[in-house]
Formats: C-alpha cells, structure tokens, sequence
C-alpha cells in the first residue's frame, strides 16, 4: 500500500466519522426541539385554564374515584347518587365547561406528541394524571350517536396517544394534581 491509498482511506475514514457525528448531532438536535415543543405546549395548556378549571377538575376526580364508590365513566353526585361523567359536556354542566375545555386542550397537546413535533415523555410527565383521567373515563361510555367511545369520538388524539404509548406510559413518572386520601 503506497501513501496515495493511505491517504485515500483515512480520508474515507474521516469522512465517515464526520458523517456519524454529524448524525448524532441532528438526531441530538431534534430531541431537544421536541422538548422544547412539549414545554411551550404544555404552557400554553397551562395559559389557557381559568382560575378555577383545576378546582372543578379536582372535584371530579375525587367524586370519581373507587372510595366515592364511583365506577369508571361515573362519579358521585351531591345528592349520593352516581351519574355519568358525560354530564360534564352537556350544557349546565355546573362547571363553566371546565372539563370540555381541558379535554380540548389535552387534545391539542397530544396531536402534537402523535405528529412527532413535542416529546411524549415530557407531556405526560407534567400532564399524565390529567391525560389518564381522561382515558380511564371517557373511553369507559359510548359516544351520542357513535360507534366510538367518548374519547375516540370527542379527543382523538389523546385516544392515539394512549394507543401509541399507552403500555409505555404506565411506567413514566408523572406530576400529581391530586391525591385520593
């Protein structure tokens, strides 16, 4: 082998290296732009709630709960009897809507994570408790005139979500909003 080669085939050796550099730093890149992405959204769910969205929510999910005696799809009522949690997107919910805005909200954030533009681990992460709630519940009834559950029917991609990561999921920590005691 003479220099000429050599010198041929570290260049091709450095070339190839550069290129798996070059790689890693875009793939590095467009990770760190995802969570990026996941934390503007989730500041822009954040932004969107009114001052007593997260109040109303809390309410439901304690009266929802197994020690309220609450099946999945119901919850509580005042005067103790159950009823379903669907009532929470009919007109004169008693809670200004709070809970059709979340959903709204939450699926918006999760179209995001299912087209690849915000980190899935990072929005569960800050908004799982919430995401889960609204999985465990609204797929738990059908949808008004619909083959669907409510969640495929009105928040699809929290439904895609769930159907991509779901398994996963289960296992990523997430922040609590609230406690069932």
């Amino acid at each position: 082998m003479n220099a000429k080669d050599l010198r041929d085939w570290l260049q091709l050796l450095f070339v190839v290296l550069g290129g798996f550099v070059a790689l890693a730093a875009y793939l590095q890149n467009l990770r760190q732009r995802r969570v990026e992405n996941a934390l503007k959204f989730i500041g822009l769910f954040r932004d969107g709630l009114r001052e007593k969205d997260l109040e109303h929510w809390h309410d439901l999910f304690i009266r929802s709960s197994e020690p309220a005696g609450a099946k999945p799809g119901t919850f509580a009522t005042e005067d103790g009897k159950y009823a379903s949690i669907g009532e929470y997107f009919s007109e004169g919910s008693g809670d200004d809507h709070a809970i059709s805005r979340m959903l709204q909200s939450l699926d918006v954030v999760c179209h995001q994570v299912v087209t690849g533009a915000a980190d899935a681990r990072t929005i569960y992460y800050e908004l799982g408790q919430l995401l889960s709630f609204m999985e465990l519940h609204l797929s738990s009834f059908q949808a008004p005139l619909s083959e669907k559950s409510f969640l495929e029917y009105a928040a699809p991609s929290i439904y895609a979500f769930f159907k991509k990561y779901g398994s996963q999921a289960k296992s990523w920590p997430h922040r609590m909003f609230a406690y069932i005691e």
